[in-house]
């Protein structure tokens, strides 16, 4: 019983490092990547060529979102893999896979039809959540009626660009030109 509280507690002790007084916890773990666009960060030894090609951007009431479409290649092997990266202000680029984005369009069509009849209470909230993190929500207040939608990094605490349901046109229109751009380089 003495080992095993000797081994926890160097265990944890190696787990902690003080650097300049201040004491972070540091994680040994590197995450595994949630997307194929992803996964290619993980290779090591290789020359991996990324490519992007910008669609378009959209302006919100709170930062940008920039959608391009992106294309990385292990140039050893020729495996490709494409998708959208989606910049939003703050966050970076979030990474959506090709084989997601039929789903994302069908939730964005759905978001953007969504009403106050959807629940008879006061605050519907919406989403829908990529493997890479990318997050749509719309939100409402049966009290004013407004709609907005939010996009952000679900694995982030960041505040969200927010946009009018105006925009949503403009947003899925940009969605659906990135899938277009992205089949025609795949023929």
């Amino acid at each position: 019983m003495r080992t095993l509280i000797l081994v926890t507690l160097a265990f944890l002790g190696s787990a902690l490092v003080v650097d300049r007084g201040w004491a972070q916890v540091t994680n040994p773990c590197v995450p595994v990547p949630a997307t194929k666009l992803e996964s290619f960060e993980t290779n090591a030894n290789v020359i991996i060529l990324k490519t992007s090609t910008a669609i378009g951007s959209l302006a919100g009431n709170t930062g940008n979102l920039g959608i391009k479409c992106r294309e990385v290649t292990d140039v050893s092997t020729g495996r490709k893999e494409q998708g959208l990266a989606i910049e939003v202000a703050q966050h970076g680029d979030l990474l959506i896979d090709y084989d997601e984005i039929p789903s994302l369009i069908n939730a964005v069509d759905y978001l953007s039809k969504l009403d106050m009849s959807a629940t008879k209470l006061n605050f519907p909230d919406a989403s829908y959540t990529t493997k890479g993190g990318f997050r749509i929500a719309a939100l409402a207040s049966r009290r004013n009626g407004v709609l907005q939608f939010a996009v952000r990094d679900a694995r982030s605490t960041l505040a969200p660009v927010v946009f009018s349901r105006d925009q949503m046109p403009q947003f899925s229109g940009l969605i659906n030109l990135a899938k277009k751009t992205l089949d025609s380089a795949r023929e």
